[in-house]
């Protein structure tokens, strides 16, 4: 490379311009440059990250029932409720195809017109309860097949056999206008002071700043019982606050099961092989080979509950003596 110096020697004469050529090591910044090309020329590209492995659940210590698909249990939870076409919160009639008859009830929208027409399936208990706490929730720990990964609600039902008895167990899954299962979210249960009604003459309360939501007193013995259930058949999987068990034993007390939750509880036992042990004549849960046995179900007293009077509009005869078959379902009424 050429380089350029100025000289001024000593005498009279005036500066001189050396051109010198020079050659031999680069300049610091160019040795720089050269060192990192070099490098560059000879590093090895950097090695893709290693996808997370799907987390391998730990297997359950007691015996669960028959396990069926979201959709699978839908269409069963359809037959078991065919006769008895009423949405479980507000009472409302629906038709076959899972349209509200909203004059059957008096329900009035609160916001979501679409919703509010529409019946769909849900749990009674959240999957939050039984999912939040899981891995396969709380993390991306699932991948599709084009390589992205997911967690969340869908990641448990694919990788995790628990989770995924307890989001379509059928004593779980009820038939609900969707506007409903919009507000009522995940919210804790309560009792809510001076409540506003939301929905009509449908007696249910949501208070979404407190989080919070008051089902009618009617409903309050079902739901207490479905929480119950899920407690003695999947014990500890099931995440619930203190005040929670002890506001639902209350209610459990105050409000017997009545003929349609024994002739349901018949039905769901005869497809996933367990039945609930609160409702007479249910076959208990049984454990695992070797895990200890699930605690009795707590139902006001030890032992079978108090079976007391139907409720109103329930049914007067006894206890079906053998689980009957839906009945053919008539014409569609009409949607309002």
């Amino acid at each position: 490379m050429l380089r350029l110096r100025w000289w001024w020697p000593r005498g009279p004469v005036g500066a001189v311009l050396w051109l010198v050529a020079c050659s031999g090591s680069p300049t610091t910044q160019d040795g720089k440059d050269a060192k990192d090309a070099e490098k560059a020329a000879t590093s090895k590209p950097a090695a893709k990250p290693v996808p997370a492995p799907v987390p391998t659940p730990t297997p359950p210590t007691r015996a669960l029932p028959k396990t069926l698909t979201r959709s699978d249990a839908e269409a069963k939870a359809g037959e078991i409720w065919a006769d008895h076409r009423q949405s479980f919160y507000c009472g409302c009639a629906f038709t076959n195809d899972r349209k509200t008859v909203r004059a059957s009830c008096g329900y009035k929208t609160r916001a979501n017109e679409a919703r509010a027409h529409v019946i769909e399936w849900t749990q009674v208990v959240p999957p939050s309860a039984f999912g939040a706490h899981r891995a396969c929730w709380t993390t991306e720990a699932c991948r599709r097949d084009d390589g992205t990964a997911y967690g969340g609600i869908e990641c448990c039902r694919s990788a995790d056999p628990v989770f995924a008895a307890m989001e379509s167990d059928l004593y779980n899954l009820v038939p609900v206008i969707g506007e409903v299962i919009e507000d009522r979210s995940d919210h804790a249960l309560g009792e809510i002071k001076g409540e506003e009604r939301l929905y009509g003459a449908c007696d249910v309360e949501v208070d979404t700043a407190a989080g919070v939501i008051e089902p009618p007193e009617r409903m309050r013995g079902d739901i207490a019982r479905v929480y119950l259930y899920m407690r003695a058949t999947y014990g500890d999987e099931l995440h619930v606050a203190p005040e929670q068990w002890s506001l639902l034993e209350s209610w459990n007390a105050a409000d017997p099961a009545d003929d349609w939750e024994r002739t349901r509880s018949a039905r769901i036992a005869a497809v996933q092989g367990q039945g609930d042990p609160q409702l007479a004549g249910a076959p208990t849960p049984a454990p695992a080979p070797g895990a200890p046995a699930a605690a009795p179900a707590e139902a006001g007293a030890k032992g079978a509950p108090k079976q007391g009077a139907p409720k109103q509009g329930a049914s007067k005869q006894g206890k079906p003596k053998a689980p009957p078959k839906p009945a053919p379902t008539d014409a569609p009424a009409p949607s309002e």
